[in-house]
């Protein structure tokens, strides 16, 4: 029996009747992937799907080890420009220009995911109106 922990994974596969669902104790370990073996590969019970468990994470596909990645992102959040990532992080500017990208596009999929009907009943529009005085004072 694995006493691994896989109940932050779910099925990437959109056919698949435990799609999305974590916890749903119907993923099992099936290898590993990568060199020196450093992903786990998991496989559905329910649709019998092999996925690496960086599947539906900005991380998939990537040879980069995660250390890196990480420490790309982090710089990036603290406002370190792109070439100063790549010299600080020991890789090419390409390497960080194509991780934020995918970065992006996943985070826009997940925000427009689980970003929905929200009725908002007051807005402060605090930084409109800083922006509208200082024009006025200019003219």
């Amino acid at each position: 029996m694995s006493t691994e922990d896989f109940s932050q994974l779910a099925c990437p596969n959109p056919e698949c009747p435990a799609y999305g669902q974590r916890g749903a104790g119907n993923l099992r370990p099936h290898g590993w992937s990568g060199r020196g073996r450093r992903l786990r590969c998991l496989r559905c019970a329910v649709c019998g799907t092999d996925f690496s468990e960086r599947a539906n994470t900005p991380l998939w596909g990537l040879r980069t080890p995660e250390d890196k990645l990480l420490a790309i992102a982090d710089h990036l959040a603290e406002g370190v420009g792109c070439r100063a990532t790549a010299r600080l992080c020991g890789v090419s500017l390409n390497t960080v220009l194509r991780f934020t990208r995918r970065c992006g596009k996943h985070a826009e999929g997940f925000h427009d995911l689980k970003v929905r009907g929200i009725q908002p009943r007051q807005i402060q529009a605090d930084e409109a109106w800083a922006f509208v005085g200082k024009k006025r004072q200019t003219l």
